[in-house]
């Protein structure tokens, strides 16, 4: 009689199988992994340092094909990667600025923003919000050629009070130019080239700390709570009387200002003979006197030198040297929403397979044809 011995048992052959069978399926259902690919100018002393002095902002647009709407680890993901590469801001590192989705957000994500240290929001969007946070509408249209227009410029100041203009370098495929004529015409204007994040920030007036017949004395307040530390901006209006000197009194220097001075700093300038804008940090003393009797000082919130405030948003920038090229001279600052440039690779998964296969496969052939081998010999034996 003979005896046949099985040195391939089903089960051994069964899983065998099974396992060359997932070697070759992983590489198809395995997902493709999205790496990003940083801004090296972002992060580059010459481009992305050189923006930050000038008095640029940094603040996120989102990750790209991911909706914050309904993945709220966006808002963390993109602040993680821009503050791994640059601060936000010469006067903070946190990020304040978060660019949203055209239609707005709920009141959910709106939170999650806050909690993450965004203060403002923009700039297509329902300003009905909960949480306490900006929201800046987009006004003035866009900077590129043959759309920008003065004509909205102006409406969207006359109206609106500021003007909050659009940028975007690439769209698609399509290089963007900027309007040469409308730039230089802004330039010229009795603008505040501010960012949403400064202009926020400076909302904090002076207090009035001690009053005379014939003088005040202010102090400057701590900015909101998670804004940047930065001077607070006031209109001092005395309802009578001339003003006759404003000084700092805590041995500081407190600069006159002239409307050539359009980007934030402390200092003062007259408005007419019992009202000026006054701009000082938190803790700075200054005491206005007047001649003139029953006068009453007013302190009302203001805009930097009293004049109107000009923000320019770079949306979706990607690549920091292509979307601020155009503007190296310019004395206009921007708000740079920034989002992850998507470089898809191959897996980590595939390399690891493709070894893992080539050197298992051989292996299992080799094994499976000996044990059959083993087999018929016994089987004629």
């Amino acid at each position: 009689m003979v005896k046949v011995k099985n040195c391939l048992s089903p089960p051994i052959a069964v899983r065998k199988v099974w396992f060359l069978l997932i070697c070759f399926l992983l590489p198809i259902l395995a997902p493709t992994a999205v790496a990003w690919n940083p801004d090296g100018f972002l992060s580059q002393e010459i481009i992305g340092g050189e923006r930050l002095r000038q008095g640029d902002e940094f603040g996120c647009h989102g990750i790209p094909d991911r909706d914050i709407r309904t993945d709220t680890e966006v808002i963390t993901e993109c602040k993680d990667y821009l503050t791994s590469q640059i601060n936000a801001s010469k006067w903070g590192g946190n990020p304040l600025s978060f660019g949203l989705p055209e239609g707005g957000v709920g009141a959910d994500v709106e939170r999650v923003l806050f909690d993450n240290g965004f203060r403002i929001v923009g700039d297509q969007i329902d300003t009905n919000l909960n949480a306490p946070t900006w929201s800046i509408n987009r006004s003035g249209g866009s900077l590129e050629k043959n759309v920008a227009s003065v004509s909205e410029i102006e409406t969207s100041a006359e109206q609106n009070g500021f003007v909050n203009m659009y940028w975007e370098a690439e769209i698609g495929d399509l290089n963007v130019r900027r309007d040469r004529d409308v730039l230089n015409w802004i330039e010229t204007q009795p603008f505040w080239f501010t960012t949403w994040g400064e202009w926020y920030s400076s909302t904090h007036p002076v207090e009035e700390v001690e009053r005379t017949n014939r003088s005040v004395t202010l102090k400057g307040t701590p900015s909101k709570l998670g804004a940047w530390d930065v001077p607070g901006n006031s209109i001092i209006h005395l309802s009578s009387g001339i003003i006759t000197s404003i000084e700092r009194i805590d041995g500081g220097v407190l600069p006159e200002l002239t409307t050539d001075d359009r980007h934030l700093m402390e200092g003062y300038r007259m408005l007419d003979d019992n009202s000026i804008a006054l701009t000082v940090s938190e803790g700075t003393n200054v005491q206005i006197t007047w001649d003139g009797n029953n006068v009453d000082v007013g302190i009302t919130e203001g805009a930097f030198n009293n004049l109107t405030p000009f923000m320019a948003v770079g949306h979706h920038t990607i690549d920091l040297f292509e979307w601020s090229s155009p503007f190296m001279d310019s004395p206009l600052r921007f708000t740079w929403l920034v989002e992850p440039k998507p470089e898809v690779g191959d897996s980590w998964i595939l390399p690891l397979l493709a070894i893992v296969i080539g050197i298992v496969t051989p292996l299992a052939i080799y094994q499976t044809i000996n044990q059959e081998k083993k087999r018929r010999e016994e089987t004629v034996s």
